[in-house]
């Protein structure tokens, strides 16, 4: 296991796509950035906001989020188009040993990248902030800029992490199953969009059902990434209780739900996964 690893971290270090996705992955985070930037002096406000460009980084189907299963799959069917795997089982390594190096390169592949489109979206909004456009009248949009509650960034993170086990996981899985480009990408694409799209739905047709919110919670492995959850801000105005303001917020059921809920998809498809692979022939 141990050479596998250190054989795919050398393979990485000097694959060319990998630093063509990590390039493309800071121009666009540098794209977003004067793209806000150009809009805040357009309309003499400020759009950039660290944090804000830091969620917006996190999500698995928008920006750069899709770049990382359709690269996962290439690199990972390259390794059967090349003979790489075929190879490593004359060396003398399981496929099971083969099956988990994939998984664990696969989270390695995917948290690098992320976790740079991330910082540097960070870095950027943070720069952006300090920029000053108007005479300070105008107020931040608050759809590109909201308010969150407080814990929100923090579960935020954790949710993201766990999301995209689980992502690599299912993207592994149907990568070694296929083991041609062509069907694997829409697949997962497809699958992610759905997931992603079903928890934003489901939030907003949830608010007169709380039974569908906890099958969304339960069932999608995305929800708490598409949700929309806000709590209201009461401010006391002449002895009444006034709704001023709502901050954006993950419930603790749904925090916890889709943790359990990522990582029994993780499991499962990792497990299936393993079993298909060490059944299969491997030309």
């Amino acid at each position: 296991m141990k050479e596998l690893f250190v054989s795919y971290l050398y393979k990485l270090r000097h694959d060319l796509a990998f630093r063509i996705t990590l390039i493309i992955g800071g121009g666009l985070a540098l794209l977003m950035f004067l793209i806000y930037l150009g809009l805040s002096a357009l309309l003499e406000t400020n759009m950039l906001n660290g944090t804000s460009m830091l969620i917006s980084s996190l999500s698995p189907v928008q920006n750069f989020g899709l770049a990382v299963p359709i690269n996962l799959i290439t690199f990972t069917v390259l390794e059967f188009n090349h003979g790489s795997i075929r190879n490593k089982i004359i060396a003398g390594h399981s496929k099971g040993s083969i099956y988990t190096s994939l998984f664990l390169n696969g989270l390695l592949f995917t948290f690098v990248l992320v976790g740079i489109y991330a910082l540097l979206n960070f870095g950027l909004g943070s720069i952006g902030s300090l920029f000053s456009f108007g005479d300070g009248s105008q107020q931040a949009d608050p759809l590109l800029n909201p308010a969150y509650a407080d814990g929100y960034v923090l579960k935020m993170i954790i949710l993201a992490c766990v999301s995209y086990i689980s992502i690599v996981s299912f993207t592994i899985f149907f990568a070694t199953l296929f083991r041609n480009i062509g069907p694997s990408i829409p697949v997962v694409i497809v699958g992610l969009l759905i997931c992603y799209l079903a928890g934003t739905i489901i939030s907003l047709a949830g608010a007169e059902n709380e039974a569908l919110l906890w099958v969304g919670r339960l069932v999608d492995p995305l929800y708490g990434m598409g949700a929309g959850e806000y709590e209201l801000v009461h401010t006391t105005i002449n002895g009444q209780d006034v709704v001023t303001g709502q901050l954006m917020t993950i419930k603790n059921e749904t925090f916890f739900c889709s943790i359990g809920s990522n990582v029994f998809y993780a499991t499962l498809f990792y497990v299936f996964g393993l079993i298909i692979f060490r059944k299969r022939d491997i030309k």
